[in-house]
């Protein structure tokens, strides 16, 4: 398998999105993940958002893969970060992702222990989202072969990307520790440099929450594709939807029909792979500011057709108020 499919894997796990910076064509953010989105100071306020992750199985010819239930956790939080000498406020995102299961290959069975594990730091939504730094560690396991003695094989490794303050270049080091015969270690820059908004790909699932998702056109933004390690456009449209929910937010339990946004994320490339949709709980009144835009609801095909992944939102702790 080459290294390209490698970096690959890291989309399995899912996504995030990336920041902002000045230009023509920029996105402009609110921190709608606060109950009041006209804050401006995030210290001492935090989130965390833990859904369940079900597996529905594709193709069962050849390969298969069966998943018991996984996890999916993101907490956003405030820290001061020294910058070139000089403290800044800014979100820490942190992502995590486990999961077990088996692929099955004929009479032959491999286990799966895969993890995921990210934290991304940028600016406040007042200073456009604009990404700093981003660590990535996965670990997972892939199929690649059906009629050969070696049929898949397990790969970790680190992605670390490091951005100028003005955004003009994106330095990142790939590091791949295993299998043995993969090793590879590989640090580079990118230029960047954009008039649209730009973005880590770490940020997506939070700063999709920061636009104003009821719009009827969406603004696109930049992000370094982490397959290619080159610059791409992505693209959004969105839908205005109602959506069935059971979480429990804070001390209520949340239950039945609320007002969502299906967002369509598209990237703008030779091999874009398929649209993914997110599930958003829209703010359109008070009653609804108790929701702070969260994401309810979204799926990963996995690789082969071999299935979809569903992450669905069973509990929000909000410190916002």
């Amino acid at each position: 398998m080459k290294k390209k499919r490698l970096i690959g894997l890291a989309l399995l796990a899912p996504l995030a999105l990336l920041a902002g910076c000045g230009g023509t064509a920029t996105v402009g953010f609110s921190p709608n993940w606060f109950y009041d989105n006209t804050v401006e100071n995030i210290t001492g306020k935090s989130e965390k958002l833990e859904y369940e992750v079900s597996f529905r199985p594709g193709q069962t010819e050849g390969i298969s893969v069966s998943y018991d239930p996984g996890t999916y956790t993101t907490e956003l939080t405030a820290e001061t970060l020294d910058q070139n000498g000089t403290g800044i406020q800014v979100y820490r995102l942190h992502t995590e992702y486990a999961i077990t299961g088996e692929y099955r290959n004929g009479v032959l069975t491999a286990a799966i222990d895969d993890s995921m594990q990210s934290d991304v730091w940028f600016t406040p939504a007042r200073d456009g989202l604009r990404p700093i730094k981003s660590e990535k560690s996965v670990r997972a396991t892939v199929p690649y072969a059906r009629d050969t003695a070696v049929w898949y094989t397990t790969y970790e490794f680190t992605y670390d990307v490091s951005y100028t303050a003005d955004l003009s270049e994106a330095t990142y080091t790939l590091d791949i520790t295993a299998p043995e015969s993969a090793k590879s270690k590989k640090t580079d820059t990118v230029k960047l440099g954009f008039s649209e908004t730009f973005l880590d790909n770490e940020q997506l699932v939070l700063a999709l929450r920061g636009m104003n998702l009821s719009s009827s056109s969406l603004t696109p933004f930049v992000t370094l594709d982490p397959q290619t390690r080159k610059p791409v456009h992505v693209n959004l449209s969105s839908e205005s939807v109602s959506t069935s929910v059971s979480y429990d937010n804070g001390s209520e339990h949340v239950e039945g029909t609320i007002d969502a946004v299906n967002v369509t994320v598209s990237y703008d490339m030779a091999q874009p792979g398929p649209a993914r949709t997110f599930v958003y709980a829209a703010r359109t009144d008070d009653a609804s500011k108790k929701h702070r835009s969260v994401l309810l609801r979204f799926q990963n095909t996995v690789m082969y057709n071999l299935g979809v992944m569903t992450y669905t939102l069973k509990k929000a702790t909000f410190k916002d108020r």
